[in-house]
């Protein structure tokens, strides 16, 4: 089981197993957000999901490709913890710097990257993209760890 929570440990999240995917987006919108040159996100079927504590708001916003996304947020601290992507609606991304286990790998892929500052540099294994492709057609970074 793993847990993320937010700054001030009101809301947090539970999931079981391991995440589909580990992803980095450096999209404008990402990047005001995080408040750093771009986030990661560790995706998770819906239904790994075991618990989600505490008082938590809304917003949605559209991605810089058009497609919305629901961020829920801790009232208090304002830590976006969770959200759902209209790209993937059978997941849910948790943020990986809200998890108490720091034990997650690289980024699987790459995403918005004709937005990202240039002297940022993933791992050469991580599949980059200038914009948000359709991640399932990506074969085979996700076909072999989404499927259970």
């Amino acid at each position: 089981m793993r847990a993320a929570v937010c700054s001030c440990a009101i809301l947090s999240i539970s999931v079981e197993g391991e995440p589909g995917f580990l992803g980095a987006c450096s999209c404008r919108a990402c990047q005001k957000a995080t408040g750093s040159v771009f986030s990661m996100s560790a995706y998770f079927p819906r239904s790994a999901v075991a618990a989600i504590a505490g008082e938590h708001r809304l917003y949605r916003r559209q991605s810089d490709g058009g497609r919305w996304l629901d961020f829920h947020f801790c009232p208090t601290c304002a830590s976006t913890v969770f959200w759902y992507a209209e790209f993937d609606p059978d997941s849910i991304g948790i943020a990986v710097g809200n998890f108490t286990d720091p034990g997650f790998g690289p980024p699987q892929y790459a995403v918005w990257c004709e937005a990202q500052h240039p002297w940022v540099r993933f791992p050469e294994a991580c599949r980059t993209f200038a914009r948000h492709p359709d991640l399932r057609s990506q074969a085979p970074i996700l076909v072999a760890t989404t499927q259970s």
